[in-house]
């Protein structure tokens, strides 16, 4: 599940009714630090020693370093590689972002996001949301002491396994299929291969979009992602199928007109969705969530 915290006005009390999300470009968030990560280029040579060459080598499918097939044929498959290192801060300029939290109940974002309790909460069933679009990913948020390192060859590396996974994969099911063979196992590796360059490469996407400073860890962040190809700063407008709105938290301290607009926009869009409300408890700084009364 994912829940986004808002404050209510036309613009929130707009998305809700019309079941959007806005996805901006990563400057205009207010962690100054967002998106930064060291970027390394051009491919290691055999003899380095600073760990590139092992990453590469992990992305090839190499375990180790002294892999005798590994290293005769390096050389040459880098060479094929030959222009195909991404550009990694287009990447990063190109990507859409929208910020959620792990649960509903979380003090400092009822203070910082909603209000301080007049604001409101959304549940969303992350499934329903990404089904729905394309090129768009859910990212838990890495906090660290340091920015990311991200390697350029390495996701080159892992680009291509990608596709040479899949392409595999299609000739021998299509030779299964048409020789009536069991290829089972064939299959198999080609399927582990594209899985774990597919996980490697959300790893990289992790580390360059959603990796932040440990002062924010207090957030529970995660990431709703849309990367395409565009040429400038501007945000953009997700629709999501209604049914992935599971609850709509009003904080304790809203006041009667907002919880009246929310309780009207809930009860017409969204029939299937509960309302609850945020409220602070004696003798403690928590806060719980109960059912709307």
């Amino acid at each position: 599940m994912l829940f986004k915290y808002s404050s209510v006005n036309k613009y929130s009390l707009a998305n809700l009714e019309n079941h959007q999300i806005f996805l901006n470009h990563h400057s205009f968030f207010n962690d100054p630090f967002e998106c930064r990560c060291s970027i390394l280029t051009g491919f290691p040579s055999l003899e380095d020693t600073s760990g590139r060459f092992a990453d590469i080598l992990r992305a090839w499918g190499f375990e180790k370093t002294d892999d005798k097939d590994a290293l005769e044929n390096y050389e040459e498959y880098i060479s094929s590689l030959d222009g195909a290192e991404p550009d990694i801060e287009h990447y990063i300029e190109s990507a859409r972002i929208t910020c959620f939290s792990k649960r509903s109940d979380n003090v400092l974002m009822w203070g910082h996001y909603a209000d301080g309790l007049r604001g409101f909460c959304i549940e969303y069933d992350a499934d329903l949301i990404v089904d729905a679009q394309e090129n768009t990913n859910i990212y838990q948020v890495l906090y660290a002491e340091l920015p990311s390192v991200v390697d350029a060859s390495v996701m080159a590396v892992l680009h291509d396994q990608w596709y040479f996974n899949n392409e595999a994969f299609s000739e021998v099911e299509a030779l299964a299929k048409r020789l009536s063979q069991d290829r089972v196992y064939e299959l198999s590796l080609y399927e582990n291969g594209i899985k774990s360059s597919h996980f490697q490469i959300q790893e990289l996407y992790q580390k360059m979009l959603a990796t932040k400073p440990l002062a924010w860890s207090y957030e529970e962040e995660l990431r709703l992602i849309e990367c395409a190809p565009r040429e400038d700063c501007s945000g953009i407008t997700m629709f999501y199928p209604r049914s992935a709105v599971k609850s709509v938290v009003l904080g304790e301290r809203i006041t009667k007109d907002h919880e009246q607009a929310l309780v009207s926009i809930v009860s017409k869009n969204f029939p299937t969705a509960k309302i609850k409300k945020a409220i602070r408890v004696n003798g403690s700084f928590d806060v719980h969530i109960v059912d709307y009364i």
